[in-house]
C-alpha cells in the first residue's frame, strides 16, 4: 500500500541552527494544492503569520491539513515542508509547503471476516460506505458505530467491530480494499430484571412500565427508553440508565430507582373587586389533590374543588386504573358537578379507555353522560340528559410535568351523541383542543405559547350546555369562568426567566375569544367579542412547595381592578 507522510526533517536540522523560540513567522506558503485554496488550508492551521515559530505547531498543523485531505477521500496526499527560509538575523522566518494531492481514493470492495448470524448483504444495506465510492474515513467511523447499533438492536450487545485492514488492490494504486473484523458476541436475552431502591411501588408495576417481554432479545433502543417510560409515571425523582449484567440462567436487567413525592396539593386563592364602584370583591378557590401511586400500583386518583362565584362552585372526582389486564390500556371513570347559583346542578360521567401507543402517544375511547336539573324557581333551562362518545388523542413530550423547558403537551378530541329534553331527541357534537408549546429561546429563558377551544354543535343550546372560561387557567386578568360560549378559544403566551430549576419569574399576554348563541325565547341575539388579558407573576419552589403570585388585568382595567392569584403545589 503506498503510504503518506510528512516531512519534518528539515525543521529539526533549522531548530538547531536558529532561535526558533523567537523567530517569528512572516508568511506561510502552499505550493502544490489545487483542491484547495490556500486560505482554506490556511484556515485548519493554528500557525499564523505572525506568531512565533513552533517546530511542535507546525507538525500538528500539517496533520489538520492532511486530516482534511483524507476527510475528502484524498487518502494519499502527502504534505511536506519545503523550505524554512530565516531572515539574516533570524528573526524572521518563511514557511513554504509542499502538498501531493493525488487522487481520491474509491473503494473497490468491502470484506466481512467473523459474522456468522447475518449475511454480507445484511450487513452492506446498514452502511453508507459502499463499493465504488469515494474512500471518507469518518463515514466509515459512523459506519461502524451503525453496526454496533444494528448488532445491540438484535440481541449481541458485546459485538465488537473494527477495520483490521485498509490495501491497495493489486495494479490499481487508487482503489482501496478495506477489511472489517466482527466478533458478533453472544446473543444475550432478558430473562429477568432487578429492581434498586423502591420502597412504596411495587416491583411488578416497575417491571411492566419498561415494556419489556422477558426472554426476549437484547435490543439497546428498547433499553435506552426505560428511563422515560418510568419517569413519565410522575412518582420518581430519579432513574437511572439501566445495567446489563450475564449470568448462568442468562441475561438481566439492573434498574435503579429513587421514590419521589406521589401526592400533590394543588390550592389557588384569588381576589377579584366589584363589577361595579362600591361593590363587595369576590374571593374565589380552586383545590386540586393528586394521588398517582395508589397502594404502590400507579393507581391515580384526583380530587377537584372549585368555587368562582358567591353562590356557584364544582366538585370533580377521577380514579385512573393503568394497564387493566396487564395490557397497555388505562380505564378511567370520573364524575363532575356543577351549582350555578340557584338555577341549576349539572353532573356529569365520563369513562375512557386510552391505548398507550408509545410513552408520549395515547389514543382514548370515551362515553360521557350529562345531566341537566334545573331549580324549581326558573325556568332558564329545561331538564336534559346528554349522552355522547368519541374519540381523544393525547400527545405528551414535556421534560418536566411542573416546569417544562421544552416539549409539546397536545389533546385534541371528538365526540357526538344526542341530547334529550321535554320529548325531543336533538344531535350534539363536540370538537375539542389543547396543545402547548414550551421552547428554550436562550440560558435559563422559556417561551410557553398555548391554543386552546372548544365547539358545541346542536339545534338546541341552553345555558347548561355552554362552555365557561376566564380566570387563573384560561384567561387571566379577568373573573373565573366570567365568559360563556358555544364556541371559545383562547391562547396563553408566557416568557420566562429561570431563577432555579423550578423557579422563574414570567410576563404574559393572553386572548380569548366566545360566540353566545342566541335565544328566541328571551329575544337575545347572538354576540361574540374578543378579549384580552395580560399581567406579571412568579413561581417559587420553597420548602413548603411551589408558590406562585400573579398579578393580572384585563381589557381596560385600572391598576386597582387588577386581578391576584395565589397558588401553592405541594408534593407529599
Amino acid at each position: 500500500m503506498q503510504r503518506f507522510s510528512i516531512s519534518i526533517c528539515m525543521i529539526f536540522f533549522c531548530s538547531f541552527t536558529a532561535q526558533s523560540d523567537s523567530t517569528i513567522v512572516r508568511s506561510i506558503y502552499f505550493t502544490g494544492n489545487q483542491i484547495f485554496s490556500s486560505r482554506q488550508l490556511s484556515d485548519v492551521m493554528i500557525l499564523k503569520p505572525p506568531t512565533i515559530f513552533s517546530v511542535r505547531q507546525i507538525s500538528r498543523d500539517m496533520e489538520s491539513i492532511l486530516h482534511l485531505y483524507h476527510q475528502n477521500g484524498y487518502y494519499f496526499a502527502d504534505v511536506r515542508i519545503d523550505s524554512l527560509l530565516y531572515s539574516t538575523d533570524s528573526n524572521d522566518l518563511d514557511v513554504r509547503i509542499n502538498i501531493f494531492e493525488g487522487d481520491q481514493a474509491r473503494i473497490d470492495s468491502i470484506a466481512f471476516l467473523g459474522n456468522i448470524n447475518f449475511t454480507n448483504q445484511e450487513i452492506l444495506q446498514h452502511l453508507d460506505t459502499q463499493s465504488s465510492d469515494v474512500f471518507v474515513p469518518s463515514v466509515l467511523e459512523n459506519d461502524i458505530n451503525t453496526l454496533l447499533s444494528f448488532y445491540e438492536q438484535r440481541g449481541y450487545p458485546f459485538a465488537k467491530i473494527e477495520v483490521s485492514n485498509i490495501s491497495n488492490i493489486k495494479n490499481e494504486t487508487t482503489k482501496l480494499r478495506i477489511d472489517i473484523l466482527i466478533d458478533e458476541g453472544q446473543l444475550v436475552t432478558i430473562d429477568e430484571i432487578r429492581i434498586a431502591g423502591n420502597k412504596l411501588t411495587k416491583e411488578g408495576v416497575i417491571v411492566r412500565e419498561t415494556r419489556l417481554k422477558m426472554h426476549e432479545s437484547y435490543n439497546q433502543e428498547k433499553i435506552d427508553k426505560i428511563p422515560s417510560h418510568l419517569n413519565r409515571l410522575n412518582i420518581f425523582s430519579n432513574v437511572e440508565q439501566p445495567e446489563l449484567y450475564t449470568s448462568s440462567t442468562g441475561g438481566g436487567l439492573l434498574i435503579k430507582i429513587e421514590e419521589g413525592n406521589t401526592n400533590t396539593f394543588d390550592g389557588i386563592i384569588g381576589y377579584a373587586p366589584g363589577k361595579t364602584t362600591g361593590a363587595n370583591g369576590i374571593v374565589t378557590g380552586m383545590v386540586n389533590i393528586s394521588m398517582r401511586n395508589l397502594f404502590g400500583t400507579a393507581r391515580k386518583l384526583n380530587i377537584r374543588w372549585l368555587r368562582d362565584e358567591l353562590q356557584s362552585q364544582e366538585v370533580g372526582l377521577q380514579y385512573v386504573e393503568p394497564w387493566v389486564f396487564d395490557y397497555p390500556v388505562n380505564l378511567s371513570g370520573s364524575f363532575n358537578q356543577r351549582k350555578q347559583d340557584t338555577i341549576y346542578v349539572r353532573r356529569a360521567y365520563e369513562v375512557k379507555a386510552d391505548l398507550l401507543l408509545t410513552e408520549s402517544l395515547t389514543l382514548g375511547g370515551l362515553f360521557d353522560q350529562e345531566n341537566v336539573i334545573p331549580s324549581s324557581s326558573t325556568n332558564a333551562v329545561l331538564r336534559s340528559r346528554t349522552i355522547t362518545t368519541g374519540l381523544e388523542i393525547c400527545y405528551d413530550t414535556r421534560n418536566d410535568f411542573l416546569s417544562p423547558t421544552t416539549g409539546i403537551n397536545y389533546r385534541s378530541g371528538y365526540q357526538i351523541g344526542s341530547k334529550k329534553f321535554a320529548n325531543q331527541d336533538v344531535t350534539v357534537q363536540r370538537v375539542y383542543l389543547d396543545a402547548d408549546f414550551f421552547a428554550t429561546t436562550f440560558q435559563r429563558q422559556v417561551v410557553m405559547l398555548g391554543l386552546h377551544g372548544r365547539s358545541l354543535t346542536s339545534s338546541k343550546i341552553e345555558l347548561g350546555d355552554l362552555y365557561r372560561f376566564g380566570g387563573t387557567n384560561t384567561l387571566r386578568g379577568y373573573r373565573e369562568n366570567q365568559f360563556l360560549g358555544s364556541r371559545i378559544a383562547w391562547t396563553n403566551a408566557e416568557y420566562r426567566f429561570l431563577l432555579a430549576r423550578r423557579s422563574f419569574f414570567f410576563g404574559f399576554f393572553d386572548t380569548g375569544y366566545y360566540f353566545l348563541p342566541g335565544d328566541e325565547k328571551q329575544n337575545t341575539p347572538s354576540s361574540q367579542k374578543i378579549k384580552y388579558g395580560y399581567g406579571i407573576g412568579i413561581r417559587l419552589e420553597t420548602q413548603l412547595g411551589n408558590i406562585g403570585v400573579g398579578f393580572a388585568f384585563g381589557e381596560g382595567d385600572s391598576f386597582l381592578q387588577g386581578k391576584i392569584h395565589i397558588g401553592l403545589i405541594n408534593e407529599f
